[in-house]
């Protein structure tokens, strides 16, 4: 079926994107400093950060959830050391998932004490190399999960605080991807929690805090975030008192979503806090500790993607417009992990304010047709070396990408800070195919 002809230039989330990140006259504009310019100093392909905007998103989710919520930062959406250095200054704890994003945690200055390890497949390397780390807590997943940590712990001769994550019965809807509320990889079934929590008693190596749970990713449903929060809060309670114990922390999750593609919706944060703050009026108490992860809400909103048209064609009657950047590098515009493939959120980025459109094929440079942007686009006359920019591309970007494929060098990173650009990742080299293989 042919893509349904749209102009990413009149979207409402693009006019939100463009309004965070700014313009100059026709031209995008990264903090005040256009993207020509970056382009022209930093080169295409490449991803463009705003510390501003990401500042203003942690501001923005504290004043909306309260002052009782901390947030944690989770690492996965976009390991760089560099955003996750300004969010530690900004005082987020963090969410980690292997030992790499632990290594970029500690290096930007998060306290151990301070993370929180989730993931259903931690080995028992991981674990053990946590424990010596002095992490704050993990939040596991399985009974067989929650065996080996406290054989290894009581190995080091220590005490591992956990947390269970627990997989409700009822699914979180409105998640693009859901990840509980039936079988799943993911959290041990709520059914199962007071078994799970005689175990914990049973080992002295273990010290239970709390419960911890994730319904879902790229939701754009905050009433069902907070009927989430709700059950887990009603389900800590009613364990409590049927187990006799204390849990004095409460991860709620997250998984906000963001406008991604042409016609996705605003996640509403207001109505999400304030559900969270009846919440807490009904379940807080001096002694707990109220977690939500964001990790795309926070970041996406401050990168961008931003490519160059190196070839235009006509084949068929239709035009195409071929970039320098494309899947291996921006996965998430090309539609990897969708079912419905929309056009993602671009701008011709020197072209803001013309009313002229031509409909074309936008992708990118791989042998492969499914690096393809978008198969049919109403955009602004584009024509070689033109700037095409993806925007809130700043999650599961360069790292959920697959950047090998090809051997093309990997864009760089760059942060504009106080009116200022710096490179935070190196652009990578042809020579780096060669890396770590032996002939």
């Amino acid at each position: 079926m042919a893509e349904r002809i749209v102009d990413p230039h009149r979207d409402p989330a693009v006019a939100a994107a463009l309004g965070r990140l700014g313009t100059d006259g026709a031209t995008l504009t990264i903090d005040g400093l256009p993207v020509t310019e970056l382009a022209e100093r930093f080169g295409t392909p490449a991803y463009l950060f705003s510390a501003r905007v990401l500042q203003q998103r942690v501001l923005m989710a504290r004043s909306t959830l309260g002052d009782r919520v901390r947030l944690l930062w989770s690492i996965k959406a976009n390991p760089s050391l560099a955003l996750t250095r300004i969010l530690a200054m900004a005082g987020t704890g963090a969410e980690i998932a292997s030992l790499g994003e632990l290594q970029i945690a500690l290096a930007a200055g998060h306290p151990a004490a301070a993370l929180r390890f989730a993931g259903p497949g931690k080995t028992d390397h991981e674990l053990a190399n946590a424990l010596a780390a002095g992490l704050g807590g993990f939040h596991v997943e399985s009974l067989d999960e929650l065996e080996a940590l406290a054989a290894l712990a009581a190995a080091r001769g220590t005490v591992a605080p956990i947390a269970l994550r627990v997989n409700l019965p009822q699914a979180a809807a409105g998640s693009r991807l859901r990840m509980s509320g039936r079988a799943a990889r993911f959290g041990i079934d709520a059914d199962d929690v007071p078994m799970v929590l005689a175990r914990v008693r049973a080992r002295e190596s273990l010290r239970l805090v709390g419960l911890h749970t994730y319904g879902g990713t790229q939701s754009f449903a905050a009433e069902a975030f907070v009927a989430q929060a709700q059950r887990l809060a009603e389900a800590a309670a009613a364990w409590e008192r049927a187990a006799d114990i204390r849990l004095t922390e409460i991860d709620v999750g997250g998984g906000f979503g963001v406008p991604t593609y042409c016609g996705d919706p605003e996640f509403d944060v207001t109505v999400a806090g304030q559900g969270l703050r009846r919440v807490l009026e009904a379940h807080d108490r001096h002694d707990r500790t109220w977690f939500v992860e964001l990790g795309r809400w926070l970041v996406a909103p401050a990168g961008v993607y931003l490519t160059r048209v190196v070839r235009c064609r006509q084949s068929g009657g239709q035009q195409f417009v071929v970039l320098d950047g494309g899947l291996h590098h921006c996965a998430a515009a090309a539609g990897v992990g969708t079912v419905l493939r929309r056009p993602p959120l671009l701008v011709h980025a020197t072209a803001l304010q013309t009313d002229a459109r031509e409909v074309v094929a936008i992708g990118g440079p791989l042998c492969t047709p499914a690096d393809q942007f978008a198969e049919a686009v109403a955009m602004p006359p584009l024509r070689t070396g033109d700037l095409v920019a993806v925007l809130n591309a700043g999650a599961y970007g360069l790292t959920f990408s697959p950047t090998g494929f090809l051997s093309h060098p990997t864009p760089p990173e760059v942060l504009v800070e106080y009116g200022k650009a710096r490179v935070i990742r190196d652009r990578g080299t042809a020579a780096d195919a060669l890396l770590r293989q032996q002939p």
